[in-house]
């Protein structure tokens, strides 16, 4: 995807996805309220420093990464969790001097048990009073229980080595009587400046975690990653530790899989069955699907005009959209519990498990079976799901397939929404149905590469002078409409910022007008129209107009195939995910009927494992139209054969443009000036057939001479054109006839 999309993307997961942050670590400043004295988990720096060994081309490299997790009898948990960094680039200082956690403050509490630093000459600096705060991330309109704990260390520099541990406890549960939590191996620190996340090498990382042996412990399948497992009992207790030693640095790259297993991931529950997670959200919403007068009264409303499965679906979309505001909050914000769906109707508002009990109620009250599903988007990829957990952040409606109605996935909380909201932000992703016989994880459908398309029709219809218009219009699908229909609703210069965009089809020209449509229908796709002027780009009447195109002007816009990297550099596989479809249909006018085509190049075919180009052209009364149609196929590249996607992408690039003249004909022009003049003028009849006899056009010449015969039967030189045009035709004994009679009527042959 291109970097213009990239950014829709990341908009399109804002406005229409609740997140929630209940799986992951958590911290507070133990200056502010915690009372548990701080137990070191870790040998002392001194100790660490004996049989760690620095590798000098390493950035940064984590000497110890060690996490203990206590469970107790009412499956109440808290951990300590102990981090050492050795520091050996000014890019790692800057990213190691400042420590941001985020965590769910409606399930957590937090400390920060200490942090230090040891300086290249073996001084040790510890964490200021000052230096640590805790607080609500920035997002603008954006409702959660989610927060930060921030941290400065002192006097990092190259060559120090950083450590600090933390203590994350239970203030509440979240499902009852079942406990879930997810481990990474490798410490994620945040780049500064917002330039993504590192994950360093790792010496020895290590999870422990001691609970009462009555409760059995399910874990995922670490082993492929090299971690090892050991299990152990003493007394009551059983104590499961888990160690990766010498783990690889991660290279996170853009288009990676939206799998886990690029890292080593533990997922730990104390459940093997998702129906109890299941049965567990369905407790928490049913009792919400309740009603009252005004919500009563617009289930009759909708009852009495629509009147199948199908119109009572849309109706329902329809009401959310025009009556319910969406919030952007996390699904977890104060727990997974919606208001009720009565209230929800009455604030005007609601996250999206408040939508979607309200959509629940109403299509339940109409007659159609429908349940809530909880949701991974996109942004959170795809965890290993056969162990259950509760790592969902987006909630919308299940519609299973009944009397009238096909399967259908609902989602109301992007604001117009082209119906029924199903978006690419959770497209081929996990869902749990929340009902409290589903057994299993579903996966949402995925659509294929061409309903997600961008399509321009470009039509060359007017030259004035030295300049030329040309109207087009932009159709779109799937993923380019939905986030080109958010980009039009949310951007604060959108008729600028849409102008800009569309006018890299050609730099050379102007957008001078500009129109969006469908852009707050639910049920038509977003498209936009308007025109372009090129200035200068002829000489006259009588001067040649070239034009060109190239499939590479719908890349360059709609994807990102130019900034791929190189072979040597590219360290995680590729994905194309989803597959995506981009064609044209460009005219090239005449710019008068005076000109005559020169197809100079054509744009070739292609077919591959990665991209399927066809293009034709077509040749039609005073213009040339060509068409276009790229599929960008749904593809996961591995490492081996990344070299091979680099070199078809690059031919793609350079594949060869359309590239096309009308050039001025002399010739054309006096033929259509004499046609024009020649039915009833005798001496243009007579040049015209001596122009047709000229360009070969025998018949054409008989034709015209018969012509001027018949205008002026006395006209000397009309006979003689005739007997021309004869003989060319091979009419002998009538073009000696004709020749007779103009040498009787006084023409000198």
């Amino acid at each position: 995807m291109s970097d213009f999309l990239s950014k829709l993307f990341c908009l399109r997961s804002l406005l229409l996805t609740c997140l929630l942050t209940t799986g992951s670590l958590v911290w507070a400043d133990n200056h502010k309220g915690s009372d548990k004295k701080s137990e070191r988990i870790a040998p002392t720096l001194k100790s660490l420093m004996r049989s760690f060994k620095p590798d000098s081309t390493s950035e940064a490299q984590v000497i110890l990464r060690k996490t203990r997790v206590h469970i107790d009898e009412q499956l109440m948990s808290h951990a300590t969790s102990y981090v050492a960094v050795y520091i050996n680039s000014d890019e790692a200082v800057r990213d190691y001097s400042q420590i941001s956690v985020s965590f769910n403050s409606f399930y957590e509490d937090i400390a920060l048990e200490f942090a230090n630093v040891r300086t290249p000459d073996g001084k040790m600096d510890s964490i200021k009073a000052d230096a640590t705060q805790i607080q609500s991330p920035t997002d603008e309109n954006f409702y959660h229980d989610r927060k930060e704990l921030l941290f400065s260390l002192p006097n990092v520099r190259k060559g120090s080595i950083i450590e600090f541990q933390y203590r994350y406890t239970d203030t509440k549960k979240m499902v009852p009587d079942q406990w879930f939590d997810s481990f990474s191996f490798h410490w994620w620190e945040d780049r500064a400046a917002g330039q993504g996340t590192r994950a360093d090498a790792i010496v020895v990382s290590e999870l422990k975690i001691t609970a009462p042996t009555a409760i059995k412990l399910i874990s995922s399948d670490a082993s492929r990653y090299h971690i090892t497992q050991k299990r152990s009992t003493k007394g009551t207790r059983q104590t499961i530790t888990w160690t990766g030693k010498n783990l690889a640095k991660i290279d996170l790259q853009s288009d990676m899989s939206r799998e886990h297993d690029y890292a080593p991931y533990l997922r730990v529950a104390t459940t093997a069955n998702w129906n109890d997670v299941a049965v567990w959200a369905d407790q928490l919403i049913e009792p919400h699907l309740v009603s009252d007068t005004k919500l009563d009264a617009l289930i009759a409303e909708i009852k009495k005009t629509a009147l199948t499965p199908e119109a009572k679906t849309k109706a329902v979309y329809r009401a959310i959209q025009d009556r319910v505001r969406y919030v952007f909050a996390h699904v977890g914000r104060g727990g997974y519990e919606p208001h009720d769906a009565f209230e929800v109707l009455k604030n005007g508002y609601g996250d999206c498990k408040d939508q979607t009990v309200l959509a629940v109620m109403l299509l339940r009250q109409l007659g159609i079976t429908a349940n809530p599903a909880l949701i991974i988007t996109r942004g959170r990829g795809i965890p290993d799901m056969q162990v259950p957990g509760v790592s969902f952040d987006h909630m919308i409606v299940h519609i299973p397939a009944q009397n009238g109605l096909q399967e259908i996935w609902m989602d109301t909380t992007g604001e117009t929404s082209l119906y029924p909201g199903f978006s690419v932000g959770i497209e081929d992703q996990p869902a749990l149905i929340v009902n409290e016989n589903t057994k299993a994880i579903s996966v949402l459908p995925a659509l294929p590469a061409k309903e997600h398309f961008a399509e321009l029709e470009l039509v060359f219809d007017k030259f004035s002078g030295r300049d030329a218009q040309a109207s087009f219009k932009l159709h779109f699908g799937g993923l380019y409409e939905q986030r080109l229909r958010s980009m039009w609703q949310y951007s604060n210069e959108r008729d600028k910022y849409f102008r800009e965009l569309i006018g890299q089809i050609y730099n050379a020209a102007e957008v001078t007008e500009l129109t969006a449509s469908n852009a707050d229908n639910l049920w038509h796709p977003f498209t936009i129209s308007g025109r372009f002027s090129f200035t200068n780009v002829w000489g006259g009447d009588k001067d040649p107009i070239n034009y060109s195109f190239s499939i590479t002007q719908l890349t360059n816009l709609f994807a990102d195939l130019r900034n791929l990297h190189k072979a040597q550099d590219r360290k995680q596989p590729y994905v194309v995910d989803p597959g995506y479809n981009l064609r044209s249909r460009v005219v090239f006018t005449s710019p008068g009927s005076n000109h005559q085509l020169q197809l100079n190049t054509q744009g070739e075919n292609i077919d591959n494992a990665y991209y399927t180009l066809t293009q034709s052209g077509n040749q039609e009364k005073n213009r040339y139209v060509i068409s276009q149609n790229l599929t960008v196929k749904a593809v996961k590249v591995e490492l081996k054969d990344y070299a091979d996607f680099y070199q078809k992408t690059n031919e793609l690039i350079e594949s060869n443009d359309w590239t096309l003249s009308y050039e001025y004909n002399k010739t054309a022009a006096e033929l259509i000036t004499l046609e024009t003049k020649g039915k009833t003028d005798v001496a243009s009849l007579i040049a015209l057939t001596k122009l047709h006899i000229k360009n070969g056009a025998y018949e054409k010449s008989l034709a015209t001479a018969r012509q001027a015969v018949k205008v002026s039967p006395k006209k000397a030189e009309a006979h003689y054109v005739l007997g021309l045009a004869q003989g060319y035709n091979q009419l002998l004994p009538e073009s000696d006839a004709s020749f007779k009679k103009a040498e009787a009527l006084g023409y000198k042959l």
